[in-house]
């Protein structure tokens, strides 16, 4: 892989990983318009991973030092009408948010055999915007983070696990399953957002493993350069998000995901791809 292929995948990556148009899809599909056939180099998918991961976590890093104080100090005081501190609860959340992501890693090989189907990535993409469309037009969006309970964190979990599939976008699915079961717009966002950090680690440490196993190649220097590509990338991509979630502009990803889905599939079709 060249300079510029790997650079390019790390600019998508880290845009793709937040925006709600799937970073998995994109990276499929970018790997096949730039002519590439073999598999994307592990040590390239840590790496870009890892720089996500530092993107979400530095945005996010007030309400992650609150959930290690209060997990180190439980005997803080909680709020009023609260067993426990905030931190632990939005812990907890989290936890139970995460478990249908760690059911749907069962069926991973046979989700990743959808990576080599462009038509199979354009017709995720195609729901996907189809779910950011009918999300902004359900129920009222009046549950503010103090008011979430552990099934409306499991909803928007099951959410999170659908899109292992590629070209279901993680962080689309979980912002439109937010706002569906009534998440104010700014905590649908930020949910869905501390999602993704046990989701992208859990993946990378997987993925970490079997990098340590097969041992590291080539190209160390330049997939380091894309990890700080994807970090800077997608802490911009968190901002415009949150942007457009709070102006309710989701519609304008999903006309994307649409345009994207019906290129992919049309694309395939004739054999460009």
């Amino acid at each position: 892989m060249s300079a510029l292929e790997a650079i390019t995948l790390a600019i998508i990556q880290g845009l793709t990983e937040f925006l709600p148009v799937s970073s998995s899809g994109h990276l499929a599909l970018g790997h096949w318009l730039l002519g590439a056939r073999e598999e994307l180099p592990l040590e390239f998918v840590v790496l870009v991973h890892l720089g996500t991961l530092a993107a979400v976590v530095c945005y996010y890093r007030c309400d992650l030092l609150e959930i290690l104080r209060d997990v180190f100090r439980p005997s803080r005081d909680a709020g009023e009408g609260e067993s426990c501190g905030w931190g632990r609860r939005l812990l907890i959340l989290l936890v139970v948010a995460t478990l249908p992501a760690v059911v749907a890693v069962l069926f991973e090989e046979q989700v990743e055999a959808l990576m080599n189907l462009p038509w199979a990535v354009g017709c995720a993409l195609l729901v996907t915007g189809t779910a950011l469309l009918i999300s902004e037009r359900l129920g009222r969006r009046l549950k503010s983070d103090r008011q979430t309970t552990a099934v409306d964190a499991l909803l928007v979990g099951v959410a999170q696990a659908v899109a292992v599939v590629p070209g279901i976008s993680r962080s689309g699915s979980t912002i439109s399953a937010g706002l569906a079961v009534g998440f104010e717009r700014e905590w649908a966002a930020r949910f869905a957002f501390l999602m993704s950090v046990p989701a992208i680690l859990g993946g990378t440490v997987f993925k970490l493993k079997d990098l340590i196993e097969q041992g590291a190649g080539g190209g160390l220097g330049l997939y380091a350069v894309c990890l700080v590509v994807s970090a800077v990338t997608g802490y911009l991509a968190i901002r415009l998000v949150i942007g457009a979630v709070q102006s309710r502009n989701l519609k304008w990803f999903a006309v994307y995901c649409y345009a994207m889905g019906l290129l992919a599939i049309a694309a395939d079709l004739s054999g460009f791809m």
